[in-house]
């Protein structure tokens, strides 16, 4: 959670109070005192609960309540800003959990919830401050990385498997995880069709893993 409401709340109250002080003590001259810090003290705590509540709200507005991730909307901001910057080229990684609903339909949804959970914190971490991932919906996750060249469709997917590999989850057996790798602008200039292309990747990456079994 960011701190930008408190801090600019803080702010506030400490340029109030330098006015504050040098109207009052310096300009009428009266006696400078104790209820002076008092004050102080009660107006940071007000600004530190208005300030906090917006915080909160302001991450809520940018993050899936049941995973934490980023939301669609927070990805496509990051992403436009991304192409406003010039960047010069960034991947698009779609993954998709196999068999969820076989997951729910056994174990229920408080495991497949807890399963989504899992899932998106492993893969915060595996992508780290490379970019950001995103629900994008379901058991869909959507992962920005801000650099990748033309090789990144092989090293990635080798890396992408090998940390897959060792998901499991309370039923004992180990979570299928599809993927499909887009790059800018070799497979699309915008999201929608960066998210087409990795789409159609992870179809293909889906029904070869299944022909293998």
């Amino acid at each position: 959670m960011r701190w930008k409401g408190r801090l600019a709340a803080a702010g506030i109250v400490v340029l109030f109070n330098i006015v504050r002080y040098f109207y009052y003590h310096v300009y009428l001259d009266v006696p400078f005192g104790a209820s002076f810090f008092l004050l102080t003290v009660f107006f940071l705590v007000v600004a530190y609960v208005g300030g906090y509540q917006y915080d909160r709200a302001d991450y809520l507005s940018r993050r899936d309540p049941l995973t934490g991730a980023y939301n669609r909307r927070s990805l496509i901001e990051y992403v436009r800003k991304l192409q406003q910057s010039g960047h010069p080229g960034y991947g698009v990684v779609l993954f998709d959990l196999d068999d969820f609903k076989e997951i729910n339909d056994t174990w229920g949804h408080e495991t497949g919830d807890a399963v989504l959970r899992d899932f998106a914190e492993t893969l915060s971490e595996f992508v780290g401050n490379r970019g950001i991932i995103a629900r994008w919906g379901g058991d869909e996750f959507l992962a920005i990385f801000r650099k990748a060249d033309h090789d990144f469709k092989i090293c990635g997917a080798r890396e992408i498997s090998a940390r897959m590999s060792s998901l499991g989850y309370a039923g004992g057996r180990s979570i299928g995880v599809s993927f499909g790798i887009a790059v800018s602008p070799t497979d699309g200039k915008d999201l929608e069709a960066l998210v087409d292309a990795a789409d159609h990747a992870m179809y293909v990456n889906k029904t070869g893993r299944k022909s293998q079994v």
